[in-house]
Formats: structure tokens, C-alpha cells, sequence
């Protein structure tokens, strides 16, 4: 399972995230086009098939602020050990470590733009391996955000 050490980091320059997060946020602002978010059916994980294995897709829900994994990519799993596929950010985080995902999760929700977040992974008991990851809503009527497609990178 992987676990977090010493918090997350906001990260404010999306230019110098690590591959594949690039490709993710210029897919994303491509479906985007004018409006502030693309939709949920604007995306199509076939278009980006080489980023598929580093992406999460997670519905949102407001009352009590969470979501639920959709789709865990396949290296994602390899790197966690565990497949999240329709299970809630609540079912597997408690206390400080809810607590600061809800936050960063609530930035994205009044953000409605990409949120880019680093830190340090415990792997699979291995050791500790530094990461980064973007969070990029998606909305039905360009107003709430309903679902987050999300990619992450292993150092």
C-alpha cells in the first residue's frame, strides 16, 4: 500500500511536472476549448492510451465531500499494491491523511483547474520514492465539478 510521509506539496508549475503529467494537462485543455472545464464525455481514455496507466478517474460527491474511483491505472496499482477501483477516498484514509486529501480536493472544487501535488510514498514497505501527480476537473454543466481525472508520477 502506499502511504505518504511528511504531507503533500502543492506544486505551481505545471511546466516542470514530471512525465506523463504533461501530457494529461494538454489533453485536458485541449477537450476544455472555452470553457473552464471539459465535461465528463469529453474525455475518452482511448485517445490517451499511453497515459492509461497512470490515470484515475473518480466521480465527486458533496454530502460528505469525497469521491470514488472509477478506473486506477495499471502501473498505479503495480506501484500501490492495491486496486481502489469503486472504493472512496474515505474508505481509505482517516484522520490527518483524509484531512489533507479532503483539502487539496476542495482546492480543485473552487479552483475548477488543474491542482498539482508532490510527496514521498512509502512503496510497498521498499522504501520511500518521491511522487507527483495533477488533478483536473470535469463538470456536466460547467459549473460543479463532478468527476476528476487525475495522472501520477514515480520518481
Amino acid at each position: 500500500m502506499l502511504v505518504a510521509d511528511g504531507g503533500l506539496t502543492a506544486l505551481e508549475d505545471l511546466d516542470a511536472l514530471w512525465q506523463p503529467l504533461p501530457g494529461l494537462v494538454a489533453y485536458w485543455e485541449r477537450k476544455r476549448g472555452t470553457r473552464s472545464m471539459p465535461a465528463p464525455r469529453d474525455i475518452d481514455p482511448v485517445e490517451i492510451p499511453r497515459l492509461m496507466p497512470w490515470i484515475t478517474i473518480a466521480d465527486v460527491t458533496y454530502d460528505p465531500l469525497d469521491f470514488r474511483y472509477r478506473l486506477v491505472g495499471t502501473r498505479i496499482v503495480e506501484m500501490g499494491g492495491i486496486d481502489r477501483t469503486g472504493k472512496s477516498l474515505r474508505e481509505g484514509h482517516e484522520g490527518e491523511r483524509l484531512e489533507e486529501r479532503l483539502a487539496a480536493l476542495r482546492e480543485l472544487l473552487e479552483k475548477k483547474g488543474p491542482v498539482a501535488l508532490g510527496g514521498r510514498l512509502d512503496w510497498l514497505g521498499r522504501g520511500y520514492r518521491k511522487f507527483q501527480c495533477v488533478h483536473l476537473p470535469l463538470s456536466d454543466d460547467d459549473r460543479t465539478v463532478t468527476r476528476l481525472i487525475a495522472a501520477y508520477a514515480f520518481e
